[in-house]
């Protein structure tokens, strides 16, 4: 096994510093952001993005108010950390080395007795140097995926401070997704990137949190966009493209979107479709957009 040292944790190149996240997240959205992006309905209130992840269509959109939520705690303290104390956050980085040893040593770490920079510095480490980078906890809430052996940088310094730029106008919080339904109202658009309904491979990492996101779960979502609509707010939804999916959120309008699942270790399997679900007809015809 290669071990990595303290040489490889920040890049300062400015190729693609701005507008992206400072982390990937499986299922995040960066690949395709900008198309999401295109294809925004006309509002003019607030944008909810109830499921973070790595927020890609956020810093892609970059509006002028933003409420961001996740029920993953630690994923919500990162990203209040780079909001508020993003020198902090990269200081820190910067003494976290990259071997396995290290590596037992912070996944063991309880987070909760951690100040917020260090908190949130330890899941940016985790996300670089975890196998594929995936965030995966025991009911819990432990972090359990192995060392990744990855000789790649922590953090991008220009991505870094424009991501934070980005966030410290938005309000970030630790909620269930019915917390933007509930506080939403006309005009306001949501954007739903929620774990996928399984199809097999990737689509089984759902453990994000020390629940797990079930069908319920899905129909539940269903239900709160339905309500939504009536309220005149805008609505899309990103999802696996399984007969299960366009049952639950039949009615909706419905485009499929090719992508690519980097996850999914056999790589015949990694390319694949998703559905984007909209409430509204998107302002480009869906034959123009490039991958709908």
């Amino acid at each position: 096994m290669t071990t990595m040292g303290l040489q490889t944790i920040s890049s300062t190149s400015a190729t693609r510093g701005d507008g992206r996240s400072f982390i990937k997240w499986a299922g995040g959205k960066t690949r395709y952001a900008d198309q999401l992006v295109a294809a925004a309905p006309p509002y003019e209130g607030c944008y909810w993005e109830p499921f973070m992840g790595s927020a890609a269509v956020f810093f892609e959109l970059r509006p002028s108010k933003a409420v961001l939520s996740d029920a993953n705690p630690e994923l919500v303290a990162c990203f209040r950390a780079v909001a508020q104390e993003p020198e902090l956050v990269m200081a820190k980085l910067d003494q976290m080395p990259n071997t396995p040893e290290f590596f037992e040593q912070v996944r063991r770490q309880d987070p909760e007795e951690l100040e917020l920079h260090d908190r949130g510095a330890r899941v940016i480490y985790l996300n670089k140097t975890a196998f594929r980078g995936l965030w995966r906890v025991n009911r819990k809430g432990q972090f359990n995926v192995p060392y990744g052996a990855y000789d790649r940088p922590y953090y991008n310094r220009r991505t870094l401070l424009t991501a934070s730029k980005a966030l410290s106008d938005a309000e970030i919080r630790e909620a269930d997704f019915d917390a933007a339904f509930k506080n939403s109202i006309k005009g306001d658009w949501i954007f739903l990137d929620p774990p996928y309904i399984p199809e097999g491979g990737y689509s089984d990492f759902k453990r994000y949190t020390s629940g797990q996101f079930h069908d319920h779960d899905h129909e539940r979502l269903a239900e709160a966009m339905w309500e939504a609509d009536k309220r005149g707010v805008f609505l899309m939804l990103t999802n696996s493209d399984t007969d299960a999916t366009r049952a639950i959120f039949k009615g909706f309008n419905v485009h499929r979107m090719a992508t690519r699942r980097d996850i999914n270790l056999q790589s015949a399997k990694r390319s694949s479709w998703d559905l984007v679900f909209t409430n509204y007809e998107p302002k480009a015809h869906q034959e123009e957009l490039t991958l709908f």
